[in-house]
């Protein structure tokens, strides 16, 4: 199933979007054209599955921020039998 995202803001700026995942589900292959910093609400751990099928284990922590370059191609699966849930600002 397809996580749920939430577009907060978009403006010439910063683009903002509240992901929202159930255990299991994902955001589905795509490619980041831009910067991007995500901001963990709840914490949890995914699985990020790159197009060439390699795979790797993520932990977010709750509240602790990173940042992402553009061209990360990616589907992220919450991993965890919880819901997670993270903001995403693309930086234009």
């Amino acid at each position: 199933m397809k996580a749920r995202a939430e577009h907060m803001t978009d403006n010439k700026r910063v683009r903002i979007t509240v992901w929202s995942f159930g255990p299991g589900e994902s955001t589905e292959q795509h490619v980041h054209g831009l910067d991007y910093v995500v901001v963990p609400v709840t914490g949890g751990t995914f699985c990020v599955t790159t197009p060439n099928g390699e795979v790797s284990a993520m932990t977010q922590e709750l509240g602790v921020p990173y940042f992402r370059s553009a061209g990360a191609e990616h589907d992220v699966t919450n991993d965890s039998d919880e819901d997670a849930v993270f903001v995403e600002i693309e930086l234009k």
